[in-house]
């Protein structure tokens, strides 16, 4: 190390260092302002799903509605009508034409209407009929239907009934979307609620569209759902609800397609909504607003009695299913509860400010990631200065001449460069020397030295992808697995050249046949990681663990992750105390130790959790890791280095 300061390359790094995170850190702290300026969420109930759970309980929806508002409940999600849903709820009913026809034969004397339908000249038996005795909702349907197959439709009505004809095969209408019925927006209005309106018809023409934004302008809804909107039509659609001044609800699972075109033609005037089957996890309320930014909580309701959870009420209608009524009460007492203890208020949602990166600053931002790994990489020379400007100003200039989405593509390589190989160096470079003397100080040496390095790459990441898409997760940082997968490669071939001591380490066998099971350890410990790394994973959680992650969510700010503080953060301080220098199994030892730093950087990948939330996280691993292998280090009492045995 002395000879690479000496030659110039230690200076030149710091020269390099300096401003690439003094530019890093004005841009995450921009992003924090950001989202500290946003401390608002709102509180919606589904609107049918009211109405359903207010009828199994016996009460009427207003009496239901009022209980949960005084909770906290401010919104109603009113989602658009589909075919499929008003056959299956029974509000209209589905017949193909052969159907239809037997069916006719048996109630043709009685009915007067249906044998209007099977006399007209144009009857099909391969066409969709649709019988429904709802006169408005006839209106709307007839209305969408002939803009969506003109020339297809054709109506009949008389004695409160009323018939539509559709020359399309069902299959392809159980999908087709009805629009917002405008009438359940003013009664949730009257029960002093405001509309949070949802389409989900996939297949909507302009003119359909058109509609439904003009439902938005006489509704004036606080934010829409648009779902999976066609490709053509999501540009408009968020540039007229801009004009309108209505945000843009982004569900935090299973985004639509083409949500991010949506939002973006929308200035990014959205926010992240929650939505999961009912539940009564309320940590995972308080997780979702305070850790992945979400500002619209839709908690779903209870349909069974939760005595753990009823709150006492006043109900005026006589025989009323008190148990249900209450537990739903005191389910809304409790996400409510969770949100506020988040540290946010309940009311109206607020969108983040929208911003991105700057071309000129992106194009620093790369040219000294790039110049710096250049100058890691070569030496002081003058041809590996000359190699490090070149390669800094060639980043520079694409950052200028690329369009946006390659630009974007561009940065998440970068940023995947980074996230892999940043905590791999951060490990060699925290296990340098060790002082056989003092084993527990190297140890711990080695953690801080390495936790540091990590942090700084996970600030570059974080300002590497530092845009409002990239808070709202429309985008994200791609390649978490291939980042782990890097950092743990470049690790193990790193700790296996340490231990051969020659130049040409590569070419002589890397495995003894007694390190065939230490092999296959790592390979299960990797796989494990890898299958835990995402937000599904083949291996079941652990019963232990799940009461762990609860106890440690319960006494600490945020919950550092296990990976870290028992495995990855322990096994560097034993490996740089100088456990099993010398011994087949070291390079095994500093492979699981990168775990920690790997995990640690992945932390901060995650780029629609809050800067601020990933630090805490990141360093409470960092000190509960270091703690627990200094508790191991003075359990053993002796570490071996270097052949010896070394008091701790």
């Amino acid at each position: 190390m002395k000879g690479r300061w000496a030659s110039g390359t230690g200076k030149a790094l710091v020269l390099l260092l300096f401003p690439l995170l003094l530019i890093a850190s004005i841009i995450v702290e921009r992003n924090a302002r950001a989202i500290g300026a946003s401390r608002r969420v709102g509180l919606a109930l589904d609107w049918n799903e009211l109405v359903g759970v207010a009828q199994a309980a016996r009460l009427p929806p207003q009496e239901m509605a009022a209980a949960l508002h005084r909770e906290g409940a401010e919104f109603l999600v009113v989602r658009e009508e589909t075919l499929g849903r008003l056959s299956d709820t029974g509000r209209l009913q589905v017949f193909s034409g052969w159907q239809l026809w037997q069916t006719g034969r048996l109630l043709r004397p009685k009915s007067p209407l249906l044998s209007q339908v099977l006399a007209d000249p144009a009857f099909r038996g391969s066409a969709t009929y649709l019988l429904l005795d709802n006169g408005p909702l006839f209106t709307r349907l007839k209305t969408r239907l002939s803009l969506r197959f003109a020339g297809k439709v054709r109506s009949w009505s008389g004695d409160n009934t009323y018939v539509l004809a559709v020359d399309v095969p069902w299959t392809k209408l159980r999908s087709f979307g009805c629009g917002i019925d405008g009438r359940e927006v003013q009664e949730a209005r009257s029960l002093g609620y405001e509309p949070v309106l949802a389409w989900l018809d996939v297949g909507k023409t302009r003119a359909e569209l058109d509609l439904d934004l003009k439902d938005v302008a006489d509704l004036s809804p606080p934010l829409v759902l648009p779902g999976p909107l066609p490709p053509a039509l999501r540009a408009y659609a968020g540039a007229q609800l801009k004009a309108r001044g209505v945000l843009v609800g982004v569900p935090e699972f299973d985004l639509p397609p083409g949500t991010g075109e949506v939002v973006r033609a929308a200035g990014y005037r959205a926010v992240r909504v929650y939505e999961r089957p009912v539940h009564t996890v309320y940590q995972e309320y308080l997780l979702a607003v305070r850790d992945r930014n979400v500002r619209l909580v839709i908690p779903h309701l209870l349909w069974q009695p939760r005595p753990d959870l009823a709150v006492p009420g006043n109900w005026v209608t006589p025989g009323a299913n008190r148990a249900l009524a209450e537990s739903n009460v005191g389910h809304i007492r409790r996400v409510a509860g969770a949100v506020r203890a988040a540290g946010f208020e309940l009311g109206r949602p607020e969108p983040f400010p929208p911003h991105e990166v700057s071309r000129p600053v992106l194009a620093l931002l790369l040219a000294l990631v790039v110049g710096t790994a250049a100058v890691g990489l070569g030496s002081a020379s003058r041809r590996g200065r000359l190699l490090a400007v070149t390669a800094a100003l060639a980043m520079a200039g694409a950052a200028f001449a690329l369009p946006s989405f390659a630009l974007t593509v561009l940065r998440k390589a970068v940023a995947l460069a980074v996230a892999g190989v940043v905590p791999a160096v951060a490990v060699a470079v925290g296990l340098g020397p060790a002082e056989e003397r003092r084993p527990l100080f190297s140890g711990l040496r080695a953690l801080a030295c390495a936790g540091a390095l990590t942090l700084a790459g996970g600030v570059v990441v974080q300002a590497l992808l530092g845009d409002t898409a990239f808070l709202l997760k429309l985008d994200a940082f791609s390649g978490i697995k291939l980042a782990y997968g890097l950092t743990l490669g470049l690790v193990y071939l790193w700790a296996l050249s340490l231990r051969a001591g020659t130049p040409d380490w590569w070419r002589r066998p890397f495995l003894a046949p007694a390190e065939l099971l230490g092999v296959a350890v790592l390979a299960l410990a990797v796989w494990v990681l890898f299958n835990r790394s995402g937000n599904s994973s083949v291996i079941p959680i652990p019963a232990w663990e799940l009461k762990a992650r609860s106890f440690l969510e319960a006494y600490l700010f945020v919950r550092p992750r296990t990976k870290e503080f028992l495995l990855g953060h322990p096994a560097l301080v034993l490996a740089g105390a100088g456990l099993g220098r010398g011994r087949w199994w070291r390079p095994y030892l500093l492979t699981l130790a990168a775990v920690g730093p790997a995990s640690l950087m992945n932390t901060f990948t995650h780029l629609h959790t809050p800067f601020l939330i990933s630090l805490a996280r990141g360093l409470l691993g960092l000190v509960l890791g270091g703690l627990l292998g200094t508790l191991i280090l003075a359990g053993a009492g002796n570490v071996p280095v270097g052949g010896k045995k070394r008091h701790a």
